[in-house]
């Protein structure tokens, strides 16, 4: 059997599975998995059979030898699609070409009438990408630049989607979006909690969410990208956090330098908590690394100085030692919160725009929740994102 002939099994196989997980639910996606070719658009995989496994494959690494370009995990580029809902005949803008293989997967789905559209903000990536599109016969416009400020001289788009995390909604995405368009983002909220969200419009500047899944992707770089929210501390160990300048990571690395106090057990399981528990205290980091001591997650309060973390079922502390007090009681408290059943709401920051409580539902978005559900907040430059259980 030649390669060809295994690759479109690999391919056939690869879609059943992502049918009977959920990911794919309709066949205009399968049709599109089923005709691209991944392992045209993998050269990291190292072997055939590998292009084809539900995993992330890296396509380049920074300086420092993490990756910095990757080609997503087909359930999630899956989920992401469908979340899009495309249709034959749209013009779609894709922030993040990467490899070309979701513009490719676009170009299928949008069909001979329709547009594809794709930014990269690297020149070498976007150069790759637009030659493996171009070998297949597949017309994607691959555009080297700033996925932050989108491709405005193509706007209108009947659909938008960034494959890049991003903090909060670039206002050029928003107004480069149809009246009756679909913006489909990954959105970085807490640590710990990234939500690929698709967005319809409301009235008065007002997004609103028809659907959200968990995901986790690399964030958006380039001029706009922003402060970002996971730093390197010491050795391989790394922290998430929502507001760490350099003069908190500082403050941090003396702590842990210090060492720790064992405050004594948490309170039941925590796991089912910690979305719950992030999304209601803005002090909270996660550490990334486990340099042997066990970190996850945490409290860190630079004013005090003070570091609370878990430790498998106990907390240690750095510094005051209250923090040990509002890291047992904050988790303790937290309620279990089901992220793909919240409903979010994007509120322009901008004066003069209403706030949402008094702005209608967008078209074809869901009821609004009972006066019940519990409700977060979340402040960003140019939204304010209120989360509220369904």
């Amino acid at each position: 059997m030649n390669d060809e002939h295994t690759a479109a099994r690999l391919r056939a196989a690869l879609v059943e599975r992502l049918w009977v997980t959920g990911s794919v639910r309709t066949e205009s996606v399968a049709d599109a998995m089923s005709w691209v070719p991944r392992e045209v658009f993998t050269p990291g995989a190292g072997s055939l059979a590998r292009a084809y496994e539900d995993r992330v494959v890296v396509l380049s690494t920074d300086e420092r030898g993490l990756p910095d370009s990757t080609v997503s995990q087909p359930a999630m580029v899956a989920l992401m699609l469908e979340q899009l809902a495309v249709r034959p005949g749209m013009r779609v803008l894709e922030i993040g070409t990467g490899s070309g293989y979701n513009a490719a997967l676009l170009a299928r789905l949008t069909g001979p009438e329709g547009e594809v559209v794709s930014v990269e903000v690297s020149a070498e990536l976007a150069v790759a990408a637009a030659r493996r599109l171009a070998r297949l016969g597949t017309r994607v416009d691959v555009r080297t630049g700033d996925g932050w400020v989108g491709v405005a001289d193509r706007a209108p788009f009947d659909r938008i989607e960034a494959t890049v995390g991003v903090p909060d909604l670039p206002p050029a995405w928003v107004e480069q979006l149809a009246p009756d368009g679909v913006l489909v983002a990954p959105m970085w909220l807490r640590p710990g909690l990234e939500l690929a969200v698709a967005w319809r419009r409301g009235t008065g500047g007002m997004l609103v969410s028809t659907s959200v899944a968990r995901c986790g992707f690399l964030q958006l770089r380039g001029p706009h990208a922003g402060p970002g929210r996971t730093h390197a501390l010491t050795g391989d160990l790394a922290v998430i956090g929502e507001d760490l300048p350099p003069a908190a990571l500082d403050v941090l690395r003396g702590l842990l330098d210090h060492g720790a106090v064992d405050a004594g057990p948490v309170l039941g399981p925590v796991d089912v908590r910690l979305t719950g528990f992030a999304l209601a205290e803005p002090r909270s980091v996660l550490f990334l690394g486990h340099p042997g001591d066990g970190m996850t997650w945490g409290l860190f309060d630079p004013e005090r100085p003070a570091l609370a973390v878990l430790m498998q079922d106990r907390i240690l502390v750095y510094g005051d030692r209250d923090a040990a007090v509002d890291l047992y009681y904050g988790v303790a408290g937290a309620p279990v919160v089901n992220a793909d059943r919240l409903r979010l709401e994007a509120i322009p920051v901008a004066p003069g725009l209403p706030d949402s409580a008094d702005t209608p539902n967008a078209p074809d978005a869901p009821d609004a929740p009972d006066a019940g559900g519990r409700t977060w907040t979340v402040e960003r430059e140019h939204y304010r994102y209120r989360l509220t259980e369904t």
